[in-house]
C-alpha cells in the first residue's frame, strides 16, 4: 500500500512537471507572438519562430531529463532494478532508493522526505538509453509552429481582406484582423506547448520500447481530459503481446487489451497526458482509469463504434462542464 500511494503520487508529480515545462513554453509563445505584424508577416514570424525554436530546444531538454529521472525511480520500485543516469557515468552497479528519490525531487521543487526504505540498494542494469533525435524533432516543431502560426494568420489574413474589401481599415476589419492573429498566436503557443513535450515522451517511447522488463504501456490523463484522451485511459494498460497478456484466443469482456500501442502515443496540442511503461499484469494504475473503464462499459453499453464514441464523449464534456461550474 505505501509503494501504490508512492506510484500514485509518481504519477501525478511527473503530469504536473511535464505540464509546467509545456506551459511556461506556451506562455513565451504567446507573449512573443504579439510582436508579429500582420503588414509584415514574413520578417516578423520568421523572428517570433527562431525565438520559439530556441525556447523549445532548451526545455524539450529539461522534459527529456526529467523523464528520465521519473523512469529510473519508477522502474526502481516497479520491478527493484533501475537504469544508469541519463548523462555521465554510474557511480557503481547499484543506486538506493533515496538517491532516485532525491535525484527526482529536483524536478519537483518538492524537498525529498526521507523514507524507510531509502537505504535499499536498486541494481543498476547496464542498458542504454536512447539516442535522441534532435534533427527531427526540430524539424516536426518548426513544422507544427509554421503551420499553427503565421501559416493560419496568412490564410486569416487573406480571409479578411480579400476582394474588393483589400486595404480597408474600419473598426470592423481591424476587429477582425485582431481575431486573426490572436487565433494564430493561441494555435500556435498550443502546438509549442506539445513540441517542449516531445522530449519526455518520445524518451519514454523509445527506452520502454528498448527495455525488457516493460511489457506494455498505459496512457495516464491529466485532471481533465478530453474525450478522446480519457478513452484511451479507459483500456488500462496494453500489452506487447496476447502470451505477455495472459489471454489465449479471443479478447472477451474484461480482458486487457492487446494492440498496437501507437495509439496510446497520439497527443493533441495543449495535452498532458502520459503514456507509462507497465512491468507486470498486476501493476498498479491510477483510480482515474479504473474508473473510466468502469464508465466506458456503462455509458457505451449496447453501443459500438461511432455510436459509443459520440456517447462517450457526451459523457466526458458533461463530467467537465460540471467541474468547471463547482471550480
Amino acid at each position: 500500500m505505501p509503494q501504490q500511494r508512492e506510484l500514485s503520487r509518481l504519477y501525478v508529480d511527473h503530469q504536473r512537471v511535464q505540464a509546467r515545462i509545456g506551459a511556461g513554453v506556451s506562455a513565451q509563445a504567446l507573449a512573443a507572438w504579439q510582436r508579429v505584424s500582420p503588414t509584415s508577416l514574413t520578417a516578423s514570424a520568421t523572428a517570433w519562430l527562431a525565438a520559439i525554436l530556441t525556447v523549445i530546444r532548451r526545455e524539450r531538454t529539461r522534459s527529456r531529463e526529467a523523464a528520465a529521472s521519473v523512469y529510473r525511480l519508477h522502474r526502481a520500485l516497479e520491478t527493484g532494478y533501475t537504469l544508469p543516469p541519463l548523462a555521465g557515468e554510474s557511480a557503481g552497479d547499484s543506486v538506493t532508493l533515496g538517491e532516485l528519490r532525491e535525484d527526482w525531487a529536483q524536478y519537483t521543487d518538492a524537498p525529498h522526505v526521507e523514507l524507510p526504505d531509502d537505504g535499499d540498494a536498486v541494481q543498476v542494469e547496464e542498458i542504454e538509453w536512447p539516442e535522441e533525435d534532435i534533427t527531427g524533432q526540430d524539424a516536426a516543431a518548426q513544422t507544427s509552429l509554421v503551420v499553427t502560426g503565421p501559416v493560419r494568420a496568412h490564410q486569416g489574413i487573406g480571409r479578411v481582406s480579400g476582394g474588393d474589401q483589400r486595404g480597408r481599415l474600419d473598426d470592423a476589419f481591424l476587429e477582425e484582423l485582431e481575431s486573426v492573429m490572436g487565433d494564430a498566436g493561441t494555435s500556435s503557443a498550443g502546438a509549442a506547448d506539445r513540441e517542449a513535450l516531445r522530449g519526455g515522451r518520445d524518451l519514454f517511447r523509445d527506452a520502454s520500447r528498448a527495455d525488457p522488463r516493460v511489457i506494455g504501456w498505459a496512457r495516464v490523463t491529466d485532471g481533465d481530459p478530453c474525450s478522446w484522451c480519457a478513452m484511451l485511459a479507459s483500456r488500462g494498460a496494453v500489452y506487447r503481446s496476447r502470451e505477455i497478456a495472459g489471454i489465449r484466443g479471443r479478447t472477451g469482456r474484461g480482458m486487457a487489451p492487446v494492440e498496437d500501442p501507437e495509439g496510446l502515443q497520439k497527443y493533441h496540442d495543449q495535452c498532458h497526458c502520459q503514456t507509462v511503461p507497465v512491468y507486470s499484469r498486476t501493476a498498479f494504475l491510477p483510480d482515474a482509469s479504473a474508473q473510466y473503464a468502469q464508465d466506458w462499459r456503462r455509458v457505451t453499453q449496447g453501443l459500438a463504434g461511432a455510436e459509443a464514441r459520440a456517447a462517450w464523449r457526451r459523457h466526458i464534456d458533461s463530467q467537465r462542464r460540471e467541474r468547471r461550474r463547482t471550480t
